[in-house]
């Protein structure tokens, strides 16, 4: 089980992100990514769109595309590579709290890249702490946009939409193996101070013992070690779009996507890189 730690946030370092490719329309509600080879990611958009696995390379170009059979997109947020063989796509957006038909698809890499239809296996669970829905308006922490997939099983780390705002993300463990099961809640985070907007977390990635966290204005890194999970380093995202999805590669290449939105732009892929520590000077 991983001991979450609260965290006291420093000032804003300075983010280093360049535009490295405009998506397609067919991606403009993009809403998760993951690498799924060092040249290649898979992509998914948000609710209301097709159940469609889209396949792009580091400009942000499509590849190749499949849809799910006898899948729906109701609110499709974000998508998981167990670093093998297997997709996972979580479909646990839930805005207001009171959806009772929360699940994750799982298909087969090999079969995605080379059908244009693809079968999925549905893996049903519910939150063991949720008795109502929706629940009082300051226990709203069962929107999820955020998955990883980390030893063997896939994390979820909700957003919350508590009223009033106490920065609280809980995090879940989900066992892939299991078509239906109750999640285990396993902690809980603090984001930040600053409400929905700032301090929101929109997607999560786990990559060699670190985790990565996204917010709509900032890239945070994690360490995992010992059964905790620890603050390391964060960068600062400006202008904040409706950031929701990234992904970082086994080189630790991290691309960032932002949805098209009226009035906020977006519609880019970003690589980013954090800041180099500076060394400590060795007493003399």
């Amino acid at each position: 089980m991983i001991r979450l730690l609260f965290l006291l946030f420093l000032p804003y370092p300075l983010f280093a992100q360049t535009v490295v490719g405009t998506l397609s329309k067919d991606l403009k509600e993009v809403s998760g990514l993951v690498f799924v080879k060092d040249d290649m990611m898979a992509g998914i958009n948000d609710s209301g769109n097709s159940p469609t696995l889209y396949f792009i390379n580091l400009k942000g170009e499509i590849q190749h595309e499949t849809k799910l059979k006898d899948a729906v997109n109701v609110d499709w947020e974000d998508i998981a590579f167990n670093g093998k063989d297997k997709i996972y796509i979580g479909d646990f957006g839930n805005n207001d709290n009171k959806r009772t038909d929360l699940c994750i698809y799982e298909v087969s890499l090999k079969d995605a890249l080379k059908d244009d239809k693809v079968d999925a296996k549905k893996l049903k669970f519910e939150y063991p702490d949720q008795d109502k829905f929706p629940p009082k308006k300051k226990n709203l922490h069962f929107d999820c946009e955020a998955m990883a997939y980390y030893n063997d099983s896939l994390y979820l780390f909700t957003k919350s939409r508590a009223e009033p705002w106490d920065g609280m993300s809980y995090v879940y463990s989900i066992d892939p193996k299991d078509k239906n099961q109750k999640a285990n809640l396993i902690g809980k985070l603090y984001v930040g101070k600053n409400g929905w907007w700032q301090d929101a977390i929109t997607a999560v990635d786990i990559q060699d013992g670190v985790c990565y966290i996204l917010t709509y204005n900032r890239l945070m890194k994690y360490n995992i070690a010992n059964q905790k999970l620890t603050f390391d380093q964060w960068v600062y995202m400006k202008p904040i779009t409706q950031k929701e999805s990234f992904a970082v590669n086994s080189k630790g290449e991290i691309y960032v996507a932002d949805e098209v939105q009226p009035g906020l732009g977006g519609g880019y892929l970003y690589k980013v890189v954090f800041p180099a520590k500076k060394k400590k000077k060795e007493k003399k």
